[in-house]
Parts: structure tokens; C-alpha cells; sequence
């Protein structure tokens, strides 16, 4: 009796070092500090121009039996809080589909190609109060779920993205999110080509979301109506970029319908953003520019305005924007350039971006005004 109890806890003690040995893998610390100085236009108060960002990423790692892999993530942002910033959790089966748990990273979906023209560092959107329309509403969210298809060797696949509520917050194991009040969102994209080689490669795919309101209504007259949806938002776009040698350049065309419902809503939003990269070893440059226009459901929403130069009052129930031109009409132009040079952990950016067009701080800008963000930015990676 005894010799069997022994042999028993002997088969019990493999065991649970064959199920250990399954779960173990490797565990990574990364982080990085960046300091920077900032500059606005003159029309705007900048304050104290330095600033310091840093971030801090446990990672971990292991092997499952059929071949693939498992790995996770969450990233610290080192303020006085202490907060979580993003974490996630992916699963690789052999290296054709994956499944991911994503919260706060926006590494996936419609939002890891919300803007993909080239960039030697940031868009050209980068410290505007104003965004060039993209996608991103569904797979930037907290708690997004995201399976990813991709056919060997050709790159091409497919990527789907569901979040039971847009907008929530990091949610705890055990816990849930409360009332939210975005609705359940989908998103899509699809790659028809992308390879990515040392010295060619091309991508040329397309992009969707949808969103599932609640308090979607029809009626945009009726008072309760003027805070809701018409109905459900969705958005659409296309994207294309090459890479021959040092030389990148691509374009993206994005369309968005909001569905708001009140008078001042936006009816649809659409964008065609295009820019080059240049890379020499550790030195890069890029140039882009980019074109929004709006569409308002009413061209009467805003009342009386100034009109070009802030001249004489017009309506703009007459047609006229506040430049004097358009209708229920808004075109937002964009341009910055961006460089980078990096010497082992060390990296050195700087970027200047512009916007003119209305939009850029509405209360005190009109047509022909440029905002602008200018940047320089000291990181070091370990």
C-alpha cells in the first residue's frame, strides 16, 4: 500500500512538472523616456515648452504544442498615478491565424491602419487639435477581440475586430464595465496584397467599421432626437504604399458618416491623405499632406458670421461659410514634414505640422489661418 501511495504521488509530481514545464516561457522588461520640446503658433499659449514621457512594458512569452505561440504585454505609463496605459494578450496558432485580447494598445484592426502613408516619425496630424479622418473607433477601445488570417508567405489575409462597448475603460478579471455610452462595434480589414521585403514592398488594401447604436432615431427634428444617431456609424477606407530602396511613399482615402442627428451634426467626413519617405541607414525624412472636407446637415447651424477677413457679417443660412465660400461645406488642409536620426538606444525627432481651413481652433481661426506644432524629441529605449 504503501509502494502504491508512493508511485502515486511519483505520477502526480511528473505530472506537475510536465504541466509547469508547458506553461513556462521567457519574461521581458522594456521601456522608454522621451523629452521634448514644444512649440504653437503665435496665436496660441504655449507655457513651458519641455515635457517628459515615460513608459515602462512587461512582456512574457511561451510556446504552446501545436507550434505556436503565446504572448503577453502591458505597458505602464510612469505618471504620478501609476496608471495602466494598455495591455494585451495574443495567441499565435503556427503562425497563419491569430487570436488577440486587446486593451488600450490600438495595435490591431482598422486602427493599425488608420493612417499607414509613410512617416520618418509622426503623422502629419501629430499635435493638431483637429485629426485628419481615419478609422479607429472599434479596434482603438479597451477590450476589443481581434482574429487575424493571413495566407503564407503572401502576406495577404484578412483581420476582424468586435468590442462588446465602444468607449469603455481597462477592465479587471472578474469585473465589468458598467453603462458605456458607445454601442458593440465591428471592424475589418482586408489585404489584398502586402509584402514587405529589404528593398521592395507594397500594400494595397481596404478598411471598414460599424458601430451598433442603441439610441439610434430617424426624426432629427424631434428635441430628444438633436443628442442621438440618425443611425448606425460606419466608415470605409482604402489604403496603398510602395517601397522601392529608400524610397516609400503612399495613399489613403477614408470615408466616415457619423450619423449625427442634430442641426450642427456632421453628415459625413471624408479624407485623401498622401506623403514620401526617404531612408539613408539611420537618417530618415518624410513629407506629407493631407485634405478633409466636411459635410454638415445644416449650413445654417452656426447663425451669423464674419465673413473672409472678418468682414462684413454674413449668414450662413445664405451658403456662405465663415470664409465666404462653401455652403454646408468645411475643407481642412494639412502639411508637416517629419525627420529622425537613431544611434543605438538613443533617437533623435523632430517634427512640424500645419492645418489651415476652419477646424483648427474654431473660436479664433477661419479660412487662410495656419495652426501649426512644432517638436523636438530626445528618447532612449532600454
Amino acid at each position: 500500500m504503501n509502494r502504491l501511495k508512493n508511485i502515486g504521488i511519483s505520477a502526480l509530481a511528473g505530472t506537475l512538472v510536465s504541466l509547469s514545464a508547458a506553461q513556462a516561457g521567457g519574461v521581458s522588461v522594456t521601456g522608454n523616456w522621451e523629452l521634448s520640446y514644444t512649440n504653437k503658433n503665435s496665436s496660441k499659449v504655449t507655457g513651458n515648452k519641455l515635457g517628459i514621457n515615460k513608459n515602462i512594458t512587461f512582456g512574457a512569452s511561451g510556446d504552446v504544442s501545436d507550434g505556436g505561440g503565446v504572448t503577453w504585454a502591458s505597458t505602464v505609463a510612469m505618471s504620478d498615478s501609476m496608471g495602466l496605459s494598455s495591455a494585451s494578450m495574443n495567441i499565435n496558432m503556427g503562425g497563419i491565424a491569430t487570436l488577440a485580447y486587446d486593451s488600450g494598445t490600438g495595435g490591431y484592426g482598422a486602427n493599425a491602419v488608420d493612417n499607414i502613408v509613410p512617416t520618418a516619425w509622426e503623422e502629419i496630424d501629430y499635435g493638431l487639435s483637429t485629426g485628419i479622418t481615419d478609422l479607429g473607433m472599434v479596434s482603438s477601445s479597451k477590450g476589443v477581440i481581434n482574429l487575424t488570417v493571413k495566407s503564407p508567405g503572401s502576406g495577404t489575409g484578412i483581420s476582424l475586430s468586435y468590442v462588446p462597448r465602444i468607449g469603455g475603460g481597462h477592465i479587471a478579471d472578474g469585473a465589468t464595465s458598467g453603462e458605456v455610452t458607445g454601442g458593440r462595434g465591428y471592424d475589418a480589414v482586408v489585404d489584398l496584397v502586402n509584402v514587405s521585403q529589404a528593398h521592395f514592398g507594397m500594400r494595397l488594401g481596404f478598411a471598414a467599421e460599424y458601430e451598433v447604436v442603441t439610441n439610434s432615431c430617424n426624426e432629427p427634428n424631434q428635441h430628444t432626437c438633436n443628442v442621438a444617431r440618425k443611425n448606425n456609424p460606419y466608415g470605409g477606407s482604402s489604403f496603398f504604399t510602395m517601397k522601392l530602396g529608400p524610397v516609400s511613399f503612399g495613399t489613403q482615402a477614408t470615408f466616415k458618416d457619423p450619423q449625427e442627428s442634430a442641426s450642427t451634426g456632421i453628415a459625413n467626413k471624408r479624407a485623401i491623405v498622401a506623403g514620401a519617405a526617404l531612408n539613408f541607414g539611420n537618417l530618415s525624412f518624410s513629407y506629407g499632406q493631407g485634405w478633409d472636407k466636411y459635410r454638415y446637415n445644416d449650413a445654417c447651424r452656426g447663425g451669423d458670421a464674419g465673413g473672409p477677413g472678418g468682414g462684413e457679417a454674413k449668414p450662413k443660412c445664405s451658403g456662405l461659410n465663415l470664409d465666404g465660400t462653401g455652403g454646408e461645406y468645411e475643407n481642412i488642409y494639412y502639411h508637416g514634414w517629419s525627420a529622425a536620426i537613431n544611434v543605438g538606444p538613443a533617437a533623435l525627432k523632430a517634427t512640424r505640422n500645419h492645418v489651415g481651413g476652419w477646424g483648427e481652433n474654431s473660436s479664433n481661426s477661419g479660412y487662410g489661418l495656419q495652426k501649426s506644432h512644432s517638436e523636438i524629441n530626445l528618447s532612449l529605449a532600454f
